[in-house]
């Protein structure tokens, strides 16, 4: 039997409601390659990375499998909880990052300093003897 069509199978078993809480993981990052299994939104699935570019975000994930055993594979599009919090982490990190320019301060020129007056020597002056 076909991997594809097996997903296939297995998804319109679930039934209609159950839909939404389903994700394919491919073995590559195209919607007609083949099909590794089918994720249950209550999967554990790590977000490796995300691959922009395409029709829709293509993320490498690794999930785990029943008998403990990892999956490595592609989601397409945001369709997992776990591709959504990457997501999230990702906007919250550039936010934090990237604030944007600080604003410039304002260029004021710096006080000329004045000279002091030249004072010429007095030899009647008292200063400097008693």
């Amino acid at each position: 039997m076909n991997p594809k069509l097996g997903a296939i199978l297995l998804l319109a078993a679930t039934g209609l409601p159950a839909q939404s809480d389903l994700a394919l993981l491919f073995s590559e990052c195209s919607e007609t390659s083949d099909v590794k299994r089918v994720v249950q939104s209550s999967d554990q699935v790590v977000v490796r990375h995300s691959l922009e570019g395409g029709p829709q975000t293509c993320y490498a994930v690794s999930v785990a499998g029943e008998n403990g055993k990892i999956v490595d594979g592609f989601l397409i599009g945001q369709t997992h909880p776990a591709v959504v919090a990457f997501e999230q982490n990702e906007l919250d990190y550039i936010a934090q990052v990237f604030t944007g320019p600080k604003p410039a301060r304002p260029n004021r020129p710096k006080p000329v300093a004045r000279a002091k007056p030249y004072k010429l020597w007095n030899p009647f002056g008292s200063r400097g003897t008693k």
